[in-house]
């Protein structure tokens, strides 16, 4: 077996593939070409990516080669793929890089969004604007593609063929549209509800119309602080989130099973994608098209145990509120007000004000006559947020370990040149990194990733990692309906609350307290309980009675019994 594979590519992919999923560089060997190297540093927050990506762009900009002469790359470009920190200002909440951890290294995708007044990027426009960028660079700059926000990473390097990034002109402002709809609404079922057929063609717009609750629901209290406008409707309601999702359950019931209805923005785009198929079922993908890689690629995946990471990410939090976020939520408020009217009427799932603290710190005053850390819930919302980060790092981690891996260990399959590697953070990861990186580009063999790098790495990657076996495929979109399948349990289900369970637990729930406590109040639960006690008290009350009058002789036998 092969240390990793090491397919040279005899011929570019199709013209038509080539010019929608791979950039080029010539080789310097002549007239062959092969794909255009990409190194990318990924892991979880708070382990030292940035770190990472920087020392890697020195070692070149350095003069750094290794014995086999020097590397093709005399310069490179970190591209940024986090969310949160195309944001101007804001860098503490968002953890950004400051100008001297750059090291003099270019960065792209940091300030070019302006909160309150420019758009947010999505998906689409991230992987867009990161090709515009790539391509311009000469065949001596190296691209170093760094950030937490993997799907970002993910879609770029291996785009699967379902997918599809084409977008209208993508907003310019924040509160305009992100999505409008690129063609007209497909057909929909003859018996749908005219009331969810209204909310189809208006969901997308910043004032959607949902159907009325039903006189057996409550309504909702009028909120006030709700905001104006947005470009995502504000959905925070159980009401509007579950009428969203009716709408899809209409449309496209497969993929409906596939989500919670209170996922709003998981529902929401996949009612965009059906509009999109033009009303078409998800299809699966053969068995012979796969992911494979746009460019030649080297991955480190920079790793921290959980056990330590959380200290290290406490710390992390506490060192912000030295640094200034008090003061940046305060600034976020302001942005809110200028956007929304109201600092509270905020979808904490929408653009900058996703980014951990905001919510956390929603209810502490920040005015400049009290010192917050005074306050006494100061306490508990820095608990919470240091929470929320852990929770967050989890999630990356998981995102690494069921979406990057497997999709890098099909690419790999399918004779992509990707290999990856797992580092620790800090100076020993940089260490080990480096001439890995050095080697990748001077197309030296590399060595074995299971035995390179972390300690850790043989536990993460497995035996299938850049192995020669042929690994399955990513599972596609009709694949996920499948396998994250979920069905409505109606005994635990309340009128405007329908009790969502995946059906691969659904034994597990039958068997739940949950469950039980739902079928006993369904038979009558603590009302009929309340009304056998009665009942047996009112019995035995009558059975002491007719007693009583056992033991007490008549009127009669009184008398004889005293003469």
């Amino acid at each position: 077996m092969t240390l990793v594979l090491r397919r040279q590519f005899a011929t570019l992919m199709s013209t038509a593939h080539r010019a929608s999923t791979s950039v080029t560089s010539s080789s310097a060997a002549g007239s062959a070409q092969r794909l255009r190297d990409i190194v990318c540093v990924c892991g979880t927050t708070g382990v030292g990516k940035s770190q990472l990506a920087v020392a890697l762009g020195q070692s070149i900009q350095n003069g750094g080669s290794s014995d086999a002469g020097p590397s093709r790359s005399k310069r490179a470009v970190i591209l940024s793929a986090d969310s949160m920190q195309l944001y101007k200002g804001l860098d503490v909440i968002t953890n950004k890089v400051t100008v001297e951890e750059q090291g003099g290294i270019e960065h792209w995708g940091l300030d070019v969004v302006t909160p309150g007044q420019e758009a947010s990027w999505e998906l689409g426009r991230w992987c867009s604007e990161a090709e515009k960028k790539i391509s311009s660079l000469d065949d001596s700059t190296l691209p170093i593609i760094c950030g937490g926000t993997h799907y970002f990473m993910q879609h770029f390097l291996f785009p699967p063929a379902e997918l599809s990034l084409a977008r209208s002109e993508p907003p310019e402002k924040a509160l305009e549209i992100r999505w409008k709809p690129p063609c007209p609404r497909p057909a929909v079922p003859d018996l749908m509800d005219p009331s969810l057929v209204t909310l189809l063609d208006t969901f997308w717009t910043t004032k959607p119309v949902f159907p009325k609750l039903a006189d057996s629901v409550i309504d909702p209290p009028d909120q006030k602080d709700r905001p104006v406008q947005t470009s995502r409707p504000t959905e925070i309601e159980d009401h509007h989130l579950l009428s969203i999702y009716q709408v899809l359950q209409a449309v496209d019931p497969d993929e409906a099973a596939r989500w919670h209805w209170r996922d709003g923005r998981k529902v929401r785009r996949a009612l965009e994608r059906w509009w999109e198929r033009g009303g078409a079922p998800a299809v699966g993908t053969p068995d012979n098209v796969g992911r494979n890689a746009r460019f030649r690629t080297l991955i480190f995946w920079v790793y921290e145990p959980p056990e330590t990471l959380k200290k290290r990410l406490d710390d992390r939090v506490d060192v912000m509120v030295e640094n200034g976020l008090l003061r940046e939520i305060a600034e976020m408020r302001e942005i809110a007000k200028q956007m929304f009217g109201s600092s509270q009427a905020v979808d904490h799932t929408e653009g900058v004000f996703q980014a951990i603290g905001y919510k956390e710190f929603a209810g502490l005053p920040l005015d400049e006559t009290s010192d917050p850390a005074s306050h006494p819930l100061f306490s508990s919302m820095l608990s919470q947020t240091k929470s929320k980060t852990f929770q967050y790092a989890k999630s990356q981690l998981k995102w690494i370990r069921k979406q990057l891996l497997p999709v890098v260990q099909e690419s790999q399959a399918k004779g992509s040149e990707v290999f990856l590697y797992i580092v620790p953070g800090g100076p020993a990861g940089q260490e080990m990194a480096t001439p890995i990186l050095h080697a990748f580009l001077d197309t030296r063999e590399l060595p074995e990733a299971l035995s390179t790098g972390s300690p850790h790495a043989k536990s993460l990657l497995g035996n299938g990692m850049q192995s020669d076996l042929l690994r399955p495929n990513v599972p596609n979109t009709a694949e996920r309906q499948r396998i994250h399948a979920r069905r409505d349990c109606e005994q635990c289900s309340s009128p405007g609350l329908p009790v969502s369970v995946p059906v691969k637990e659904w034994s597990m729930h039958l068997t739940s307290r949950q469950h039980k406590k739902a079928i006993f109040e369904a038979s009558g639960g603590r009302e009929r309980v309340r009304q056998e006690q009665l009942a047996n008290r009112e019995a035995k009350r009558a059975e002491r009675a007719r007693l009583r009058e056992g033991l007490v002789p008549p009127e009669g036998q009184k008398g004889d019994q005293s003469a």
